[in-house]
């Protein structure tokens, strides 16, 4: 980077409410971010794309959550300058297991969530802004092997959509360990 500053501003903000279906939310998850950087110069652009979690984990198994996450498209495949983005999510209740498996590895629940997400980039450029929306669904299931080992099975799916594009998928699955 050669001493260059890339000042950069982004923030967060979550509302969830209860529905009246016991155990399930629906949340209303928003960022934006703006960059006072040179856009042609990559160190200054927000990057996005993807589920964001790896085959093997340690880290958040829910990271469609973060705002550098788009589910349907390949990671970092999107970059801006600034952007504005949305994302309606239901947390369905979970399903909880009496008997899954065998001593050595059982499933206890499964939590599903429906999704769909809405990304508005470089605000300010009409030449370079791009609109992308999605539509997904992760289920996340608790795992105990060797009867104390606690990890978490996640499998999600997404479609991307952009305006004169056609739509991308994207398959994810992934082992959180402890």
């Amino acid at each position: 980077a050669e001493s260059e500053n890339f000042l950069r501003v982004r923030g967060k903000f979550d509302l969830g409410i209860r529905l009246p279906i016991k155990h399930s939310s629906l949340w209303l998850r928003s960022a934006a971010g703006y960059s006072w950087g040179d856009p042609e110069n990559t160190l200054s652009n927000f990057y996005f794309g993807a589920f964001g979690n790896n085959w093997v984990d340690y880290q958040e198994i829910r990271r469609y959550h973060e705002y550098y996450s788009f589910p349907g498209i390949e990671i970092n495949e999107l970059g801006a300058n600034n952007f504005g983005k949305f994302v309606l999510e239901w947390e369905l209740p979970t399903v909880r297991f009496k008997r899954a498996g065998i001593p050595a590895l059982y499933f206890t629940w499964a939590s599903p969530a429906l999704f769909g997400s809405a990304i508005v980039a470089n605000l300010e450029d009409s030449d370079f802004r791009r609109e992308l929306y999605n539509l997904g669904a992760q289920i996340d299931f608790k795992l105990v092997i060797f009867t104390n080992l606690s990890t978490t099975f996640s499998v999600g799916f997404a479609r991307a959509f952009e305006n004169g594009q056609p739509s991308s998928n994207e398959f994810m699955i992934s082992l959180k360990i402890l």
